[in-house]
C-alpha cells in the first residue's frame, strides 16, 4: 500500500525566511523605491575578510562590480619581497633555494624580481589546515609510509633469515643496524606533523600594474600558476591550491618591497557581507538588504590569533575607510571593555565618524543577557551605532528547526545595557539570524549563522539603503541626523526593556522619510556631530546617570552638561558653531527624576541640574531619559538624551535570599539583590517545577566594579537539562549589587515553568593580597568567619604560575610604512620593537604579559600591543596580543627570541617604553603547593598542620603560617631571573565549590636566582688555596685563548693563535679552539696547511691526554658519587701524590677537561677520515653530506652549508675535496701508520654511543659512506632535533634527510623534510 505526501503550500517563499527582510521595512522599502537598493554606497565589512568568488559578491544591481578591494589589515599575509633577482637564462633564484623559470609571456619592463617566501599553513585557517592535513595523511602519506615501513620491515625480516643472529662480518653487523635504523625511523616518523609546502613569492611591475605569482608548484614551473594584479586595479582573485579551496587576492606596496597575500581569516565576515549587501541577479530572493551597494573587505581577524581583531587591523582599516570614502562601515566585532569610549582605536574610530561623515554600525555584544555587558566599540562608543539581536518567530522553524510556536523576543545572549558610564549601549535593534554564503572553503554554499554579528550587518544593509535614497535626492546625511531618525522612527517591542532593545526595532521607510524632510529643511548645522552629555558626580565623569548602589535615604544631585560639537570646527571656518541656537523642552516621564523644564543650547557646554530620588523608583532595574525637544518643532523627535538608569536592590534575609520566577521561554527574569557587606561568595541553587522535559536555562550573573570589565565580575552557566536542580558557586563582593539573570531556553515553548531560586551567602574575610618571600619562616595568613554563621575551613595554596621577569636585549623605533600614515588624523604611526630571550629547559606552556598594557584592546593607550614567538633561526612559533590568557604557547626545550611590538603615534612616548619587562607566565605542571602551619614554631619546624575538620563559629578568627617553599619544589621549566615569582591562590572553605570561587591571590617573590649546590655532592672538599697572582694569571690566560676562537679573519686568527701556542704550548682549551676554528670553515675556504695543522694538533691533544688513563679513571668514578673517594682509590691505583689529594676539584677537572678535549681530537680526526671515505663511495650520497656541509655543524658552527648538485660551484668543490683528501690520507697515515681508514670513527665510539647527539652527525657520515641510508637517515633526525633546541641553522641537515628519502623512494618524507627545511631556517623574521 502507497499513499502520496501531504501537499504543502507554502505561506511565502521559502527563502524569504532565510533572511529578514520585513520586520525593518525593508521589504516595503524596495517595492516603493526600487533603485533605493544601496547603489552609489560604499559599505565597508570590518571582519574577517569576504570571499570574493562568492556568487552574491559578483556585481551590483546595476551590472557594476560588487567589490572594490580585499584587504588584509591584520599584516598576517604579509610577504617580505624586498629581495630583488634579474633573469640569468630564464630564471631566477626563489628564496627556497629553487630555481624559478620566468614564463616568456610575463612582461617586466625594469627587470628587477621581487622575491619572498610564505608557508602555506599560515594562509589557512585552522580548520582549513586540519582538514587539509587529514585529507592529505588519507590520501597520500598513510598509503606511502605504511607501503615504506612492510617494504624496510620485510628487508630486516629477510636479512635475519639470511645472516641469523651472529656474523663474523662486521659488513653484516653494520647492514643489520642499517635495516634495524630504517624500520626505526619510518616508525618515528609515523607521527610527525605536517608542517605544509613553503612557497616562493615573485612580485614585479608589469608596466601597468603590480602582478604576483605563487608557486604552488612548489617545484618552480611557474608557469603552472596563477598570476595575480592587485585587486583593486583588476578584481583577479585565485584559489591557493584545488585541494584547499582557500581564495586569495593580492596587494603591493609602492615600494614593491611588501607583497599582502589576503585570504579570510574566517567565514564570519563573508557571511556578514551577504546578509548587508549580497546580489544574486538570478534569485533575487537570496538577494542581501542592500544588492545595490559596492563592498569594501577589510580583514581585522587576524590569522595568527585565531581571527581576534587587533589594535594594529582596526586603525589601518579605518585608515582605509577615510580614504576610499567610505558611507557605512559593518562591525560585527567586540570586545567587554574596562574604560568606555577612551582608548586609541576609539580615538580614530570617532575621528572617522565626525571627519569623514562615515555612519559606523556595530555588533552591541553576544554576552547578555544580564545588564551592562554590552561590548565596545558597539555599545561603549560615542558616534557607533550599537545593534542588538531580534528573533523572529516566524524564521525559528526555518533556520532553527524548531516545531514548538514561539514568540519574537530579544535573543537571551543578545548584550544589554546600560554602558557603565551610563550610556544606554544598545541602540536599536534588527534580525540576528541567516543564511548567507560563506567561503569556498567551507564546502557549502550558504550557512546559517546566528547572533549580533548578524543583526549588525542587517542593520548597515538598511540603513545603506537609506543613504541610497537621500544621495539620489542629493541629500546630505551626517551620523547625527542618520542615527537620530534612526532611533527617533524605531518601534519599541512591547514586553521588552530599553536596557535589551535600545529605541527599538529600526523601520527603514519611517526613518528615510524622517531624515529626507530634517535634510531638506536644514534642521540642523551640516557639521553637527553629536551633542556630547558630561555627567560630574563628585570625582566620577559619565556620559549617562547610572545609579546602581542606590542611597535610599535621600536624593542624589548631579551636574549635567550638554555641548553640540562640530566637525573641525577648531580647524576651518567655524560660523556653524558660532550661530548654533536651540531652544530646548526637557521632558521625562520617571517622578524619581527632577530636573529643569527649559534650557538654551549654544554652541558651548551648557549645565543643568538634575536629581534622582531612588526611595521612590521601584525594585529592580528602571530606566528612563531626560530628552532634549527642539521648542521650534516638536515633531522631531528628541534631538539628545541622557539616559538615566537606576537599580534599586532586594535586601536579604540574614544569609539567604529567595525568589520565584516564572520561567517563560527566552523571557529574561532578574533578581537584583544586595550582597551583605561580610559576604565573599555564594551558592545559587535552581530548582525547577518541570521533572518530565529537558529543560535548559542559563543562569547570569554580574556585580559592577570601578573600570572593570563585566567578564571579570560574571559568571554564566547553562544549567540542564538532565535533572531539574541545579547549583553554581560564584564570587560576590560585600556591599555590591549582584544581578542575578535566568532566562528559560527560547526553543521550549510556550507554557511556562516555574522555577526556585535560592542564593546562599558565605563569607570568610582575609587579605586580598598575599605576599611570600622565597626562604621566609612564617608569614601568618588571618582569616575570620562570617558574623551569621560557622564554616568548615582547609585552608591551602595553590601555585599555578611561575612568573619569570625578562629585560629586552634590544629596542628599536622607527617610523611605520605608507598604510600606517592615518588620513583622518594626519598622524604618522611609529612602533617600537622590543626583542627579549628565553630559555626553555623544560617543555613549557607559556603566556607573555607587558603590565598595563596587555589587558587593554580597545580602551588601550597605544595602538596595539602584538608579540610574535620564533625559535631557532627565525622559524615562527606563535602569537599573542591583548588578553593574554587566552593565547598559551606550548614551547619545547629551547631558546627562543621573542619580539613584541607596540605602536603609537608619538615617538617620546615610545621612548620611555625602551625598558618595558616581559612577564612571561609559565603555568605549573601538577600541583604545586606551600605547606601551612598552625603555628610559628610549627612553620620553623617545618610541621605543615592538617586542617581537615577543622570550624570556625561565627565571627571566630584564625592564624595560619605560611611555610617555605623547598628548594626541590620549585619549578625547574625555565630559570627564574631577578624579579622572578610564583602566582597562586589562597583559600579558607573545605566546600571544594566555594574555594573555587573564593580566592585570595598569592605572590610568592624568588629573591635568590642562582643556582645552589647539588645535595648529592660531597659534604667535605678540599681545595688547595690560590694566591691572587695565580688567578690573575689565569684569568689573562683563558681571555686571551677564547680569542681564538672568535676571530673570523683566518690570517689575524692563524697569527694570533702562533703567539699564543708559544706562552702556552701545551694549554688544552687552546689548541681545542683552534681546532673548533679551522673545522667551523667550509669547505671551499678550507686548506691544505689548516688541515695539516688539525691533524697535527689532534694528535698533540691525544698525547697530552693520554685516552686511556682517562679511561681508567673514568671506570673508577661511575663506582661512586663521592668525589673524595674516587680520587683516593685512583691514587692508590697509579700512586699518586699527597699534594694531588688536596685539591681533589682541580684533580676531577683535569681528567673531565681531558676527556672533552680527547673527544674533540677524535671527533676531528674521524670527521676528516669519514669525509675520505665519502668521496671515494660511489654511492649517491647527499652533497651536503659529501662535500663537508654538516661539518661546521659538528663543531659549533651556527649554520652548515646547502650545497646543491647543479650548483655552478659544484665542480669546483670536488676539486677543492680531492686537494684536502690528498693531505688528509698522508697526515692521517703519519699521525698513525696502522690507520687504514676508519679507526678513529672506532675509536671515537669508545667514548661516546653512535647516536649521541654530539657525534650523531659523523655517525651519518659513516653510514653514508657505506650506503647505508636507514642509519644515516636515523642519525641525521636525532642531530636535526638537538639542533632544533639550539640557535643553530639546521638547513643542511634537513636538506640532507629530504635527499635521502628521495633516494630510498620515501617521496612523502623527502617533501616533508625540504618543507620542514624552509619552515625552520626562515631568511628573515615573520613579519608584524
Amino acid at each position: 500500500m502507497s499513499s502520496s505526501p501531504p501537499q504543502i503550500i507554502p505561506q511565502q517563499p521559502l527563502d524569504a525566511l532565510l533572511l529578514n527582510k520585513t520586520s525593518t521595512q525593508q521589504e516595503s522599502f524596495l517595492s516603493k523605491y526600487p533603485t533605493y537598493d544601496g547603489r552609489d554606497i560604499l559599505i565597508a565589512i570590518l571582519d574577517t575578510g569576504v570571499d570574493p568568488s562568492l556568487p552574491g559578491m559578483q556585481v551590483t544591481t546595476t551590472g557594476e562590480r560588487k567589490m572594490v578591494d580585499v584587504i588584509d589589515c591584520s599584516g598576517a599575509g604579509d610577504v617580505d619581497t624586498s629581495t630583488t633577482r634579474t633573469v640569468k637564462e630564464g630564471f631566477i633564484d626563489g628564496l627556497s633555494g629553487r630555481k624559478l623559470k620566468i614564463p616568456e609571456k610575463w612582461s617586466c619592463p625594469t627587470g628587477q624580481y621581487h622575491v619572498g617566501l610564505k608557508p602555506i599553513f599560515e594562509l589557512y585557517t585552522k580548520g582549513v589546515k586540519n582538514r587539509v592535513i587529514s585529507e592529505r595523511k588519507e590520501e597520500v602519506v598513510n598509503s606511502s609510509h605504511n607501503l615504506s615501513a612492510a617494504e624496510a620491515l620485510k628487508e630486516l625480516t629477510e636479512h635475519e633469515k639470511a645472516v641469523g643472529g651472529t656474523s663474523e662480518k662486521t659488513a653484516d653487523k653494520w647492514a643489520r643496524e642499517d635495516l634495524a635504523c630504517k624500520v626505526d625511523f619510518l616508525k618515528s616518523m609515523a607521527s610527525v606533523s605536517d608542517v605544509g609546502p613553503v612557497a616562493d613569492v615573485v612580485t614585479w611591475h608589469d608596466g601597468d600594474v603590480w602582478r604576483v605569482c605563487i608557486d604552488t608548484s612548489f617545484r618552480g614551473r611557474l608557469s603552472m600558476c596563477n598570476v595575480l594584479g592587485t585587486f583593486r586595479e583588476t578584481g583577479d582573485y585565485a584559489c591557493l591550491t584545488d585541494k584547499d579551496s582557500v581564495v586569495y587576492t593580492v596587494g603591493v606596496s609602492p615600494d614593491g618591497n611588501l607583497t599582502e597575500i589576503v585570504v579570510p581569516s574566517g567565514a564570519h565576515g563573508s557571511h556578514v557581507a551577504g546578509i548587508a549587501a549580497a546580489n544574486y541577479p538570478d534569485n533575487p530572493q537570496k538577494n542581501g538588504l542592500a544588492p545595490g551597494a559596492k563592498i569594501l573587505s577589510l580583514n581585522i581577524g587576524d590569522h595568527r590569533l585565531g581571527a581576534m581583531e587587533t589594535g594594529q587591523a582596526m586603525t589601518r582599516a579605518f585608515n582605509v575607510c577615510a580614504k576610499l570614502n567610505v558611507d557605512v562601515i559593518n562591525m560585527s566585532f567586540g570586545e567587554g571593555t574596562h574604560l568606555p569610549d577612551v582608548g586609541r582605536v576609539i580615538e580614530e574610530a570617532r575621528r572617522l565618524i565626525d571627519r569623514k561623515n562615515v555612519i559606523y554600525v556595530c555588533s552591541a555584544g553576544n554576552q547578555g543577557p544580564a545588564l551592562s555587558t554590552v561590548g565596545a566599540p558597539g555599545g561603549t562608543t560615542t558616534g557607533v551605532i550599537g545593534i542588538g539581536a531580534y528573533l523572529t518567530s516566524e524564521s525559528a522553524d526555518t533556520l532553527y528547526g524548531v516545531y514548538k510556536p514561539v514568540d519574537s523576543n530579544i535573543y537571551p545572549w543578545s548584550s544589554r545595557g546600560p554602558c557603565q558610564d551610563g550610556k544606554l549601549g544598545v541602540s536599536l535593534v534588527a534580525p540576528a539570524a541567516a543564511f548567507a554564503g560563506v567561503p569556498q572553503y567551507c564546502r557549502q554554499s550558504m550557512q546559517m549563522m546566528n547572533g549580533t554579528s548578524m543583526s549588525s550587518p542587517n542593520a548597515a544593509g538598511n540603513v545603506a539603503c537609506m543613504l541610497s535614497g537621500l544621495r539620489q535626492q542629493n541629500l546630505k546625511w551626517t551620523p547625527y541626523t542618520v542615527r537620530m531618525a534612526l532611533e527617533n522612527t524605531a518601534e519599541a517591542l512591547p514586553q521588552v526593556d530599553a536596557f535589551s532593545q535600545g529605541q527599538g526595532m529600526i523601520k527603514i521607510e519611517n526613518a528615510f522619510n524622517k531624515l529626507s524632510d530634517i535634510l531638506t529643511n536644514n534642521v540642523f548645522p551640516p557639521r553637527l556631530t553629536h551633542f556630547d552629555i558630561k555627567v560630574s558626580d563628585h570625582c566620577k565623569k559619565s556620559k549617562g546617570i547610572y545609579i546602581r548602589e542606590p542611597n535610599l535615604n535621600g536624593p542624589q544631585e548631579f551636574t549635567l552638561g550638554v555641548e553640540p560639537v562640530f566637525q573641525n570646527y577648531q580647524q576651518e571656518n567655524n560660523l556653524p558653531s558660532i550661530s548654533f541656537e536651540k531652544q530646548v523642552i526637557l521632558q521625562s516621564t520617571a517622578p524619581w527624576v527632577s530636573h529643569p523644564q527649559t534650557m538654551f543650547v549654544v554652541a558651548q557646554e551648557r549645565t543643568i541640574v538634575v536629581t534622582i530620588d531612588a526611595s521612590k523608583a521601584p525594585k529592580g532595574a528602571s530606566y528612563t531619559e531626560i530628552v532634549g525637544i527642539d521648542a521650534a518643532d516638536s515633531s522631531l523627535g528628541p534631538i539628545f538624551r541622557i539616559p538615566i538608569t537606576v537599580i534599586v536592590p532586594e535586601t536579604v534575609d540574614v544569609d539567604q535570599y529567595n525568589s520565584k520566577i516564572v520561567g517563560k521561554s527566552g523571557v529574561t527574569e532578574r533578581r537584583f539583590v544586595k550582597v551583605p557587606s561580610w559576604a565573599t561568595s555564594a551558592k545559587i541553587t535552581l530548582k525547577s517545577t518541570n521533572k518530565d522535559e529537558m529543560d535548559r536555562f542559563t543562569l547570569h550573573t554580574v556585580y559592577i566594579e570601578d573600570n572593570k570589565c563585566s567578564r571579570n565580575t560574571e559568571t554564566q552557566k547553562i544549567q540542564g537539562p538532565v535533572g531539574n536542580e541545579w547549583s553554581k558557586c560564584i564570587t560576590v563582593q560585600g556591599g555590591k549589587t549582584l544581578e542575578a539573570c535566568v532566562v528559560r531556553s527560547w526553543t521550549r515553548g510556550k507554557t511556562p515553568v516555574d522555577v526556585d531560586m535560592t542564593i546562599d551567602f558565605f563569607g570568610v574575610t582575609k587579605p586580598n593580597s598575599i605576599a611570600l618571600v622565597h626562604g621566609g619562616l612564617n608569614d601568618p595568613i588571618r582569616i575570620q568567619a562570617a558574623p551569621t554563621k560557622s564554616i568548615d575551613v582547609s585552608p591551602s595554596i595553590t601555585m599555578k604560575y611561575l612568573v619569570v621577569s625578562l629585560k629586552p636585549q634590544s629596542a628599536k623605533i622607527e617610523p611605520l610604512g605608507p598604510r600606517d600614515l592615518f588620513l583622518t588624523s594626519d598622524l604618522q604611526v611609529n612602533r617600537l620593537l622590543l626583542t627579549y630571550t628565553l630559555k626553555v629547559q623544560k617543555t613549557s606552556e607559556v603566556q607573555l604579559k607587558l603590565v598595563g598594557l596587555t589587558s587593554y584592546l580597545y580602551e588601550s593607550p597605544v595602538d596595539c600591543v602584538l608579540f610574535q614567538i620564533f625559535g631557532a633561526n627565525k622559524s615562527y612559533v606563535g602569537a599573542s596580543s591583548s588578553y593574554p590568557d587566552r593565547w598559551t604557547q606550548k614551547l619545547e626545550k629551547g631558546e627562543y627570541t621573542i619580539q613584541a611590538q607596540i605602536r603609537y603615534p608619538d615617538e617620546q612616548v615610545l621612548q620611555g617604553m625602551k625598558d618595558l619587562p616581559l612577564f612571561v607566565h609559565v603555568k605549573l605542571g601538577g600541583k604545586v603547593s606551600i605547606d601551612l602551619a598552625a603555628s610559628p614554631s610549627d612553620a620553623i619546624l617545618g610541621k605543615d598542620s592538617k586542617f581537615a575538620g577543622k570550624a570556625l563559629l561565627p565571627n571566630q578568627e584564625m592564624t595560619v603560617y605560611a611555610m617555605s617553599m623547598a628548594d626541590d619544589k620549585l619549578p625547574k621549566t625555565i630559570a627564574p631571573t631577578n624579579g622572578s615569582f610564583l602566582l597562586g591562590t589562597f583559600s579558607a572553605f573545605k566546600d571544594s565549590d566555594l574555594s573555587a570561587v573564593d580566592k585570595s591571590e598569592v605572590v610568592y617573590y624568588l629573591s635568590e636566582c642562582s643556582a645552589r649546590p647539588a645535595k648529592g655532592l660531597s659534604m667535605v672538599t678540599t681545595k688547595k688555596e690560590k694566591n691572587q697572582k695565580d688567578e690573575m694569571t689565569e684569568a689573562i690566560r683563558d681571555l686571551e685563548v677564547s680569542w681564538v676562537q672568535k676571530l673570523a679573519d683566518e690570517k689575524m686568527a692563524k697569527e694570533y693563535f702562533e703567539t699564543c701556542i708559544e706562552k702556552y704550548p701545551d694549554h688544552l682549551p687552546l689548541l681545542q679552539n683552534r681546532v673548533k676554528q679551522i673545522m667551523q670553515a667550509k669547505l671551499n675556504d678550507q686548506t691544505t696547511e689548516n688541515v695539516k695543522k688539525v691533524v697535527e694538533l689532534c694528535g698533540k691533544i691525544l698525547e697530552l691526554t693520554k685516552p686511556n688513563e682517562v679511561l681508567q679513571f673514568l671506570s673508577i668514578k661511575q663506582e661512586h658519587d663521592d668525589d673524595i673517594l674516587t680520587v683516593d682509590k685512583w691514587l692508590a691505583l697509579t700512586g699518586g701524590s699527597e699534594e694531588q689529594r688536596k685539591d681533589v676539584v682541580k684533580l676531577i677537572a683535569s681528567f673531565d677537561e681531558r676527556k672533552k678535549a680527547t673527544i674533540l681530537a677524535l671527533q676531528a680526526l674521524a670527521s676528516l677520515e669519514q669525509d675520505l671515505e665519502l668521496r671515494k663511495s660511489k654511492k649517491n650520497v647527499p652533497a651536503n653530506i659529501k662535500y663537508g656541509g654538516i661539518t661546521p655543524l659538528i663543531f659549533g658552527a651556527k649554520q652548515g652549508e646547502v650545497i646543491m648538485k647543479k650548483s655552478d660551484n659544484y665542480e669546483d668543490l670536488n676539486k677543492k675535496a680531492t686537494e684536502i683528501d690528498t693531505v688528509v690520507a698522508e697526515e692521517l697515515k703519519k699521525l698513525d701508520s696502522q690507520w687504514t681508514g676508519g679507526q678513529n670513527y672506532v675509536k671515537l665510539l669508545v667514548w661516546m654511543a653512535a647516536d649521541d647527539s654530539k657525534i650523531a652527525l659523523i655517525s651519518a657520515k659513516h653510514a653514508a659512506a657505506l650506503g647505508q641510508f636507514g642509519r644515516c637517515a636515523k642519525m641525521l633526525n636525532k642531530a636535526g632535533e638537538e639542533l632544533k633546541s639550539s640557535a643553530i641553522d639546521s638547513q643542511a641537515v634537513d636538506s640532507s634527510l629530504a635527499e635521502i628519502c628521495e633516494n630510498l623512494e620515501w617521496t612523502h618524507l623527502s617533501t616533508y623534510f625540504k618543507n620542514l627545511a624552509l619552515i625552520k631556517n626562515r631568511p628573515t623574521y615573520r613579519l608584524f
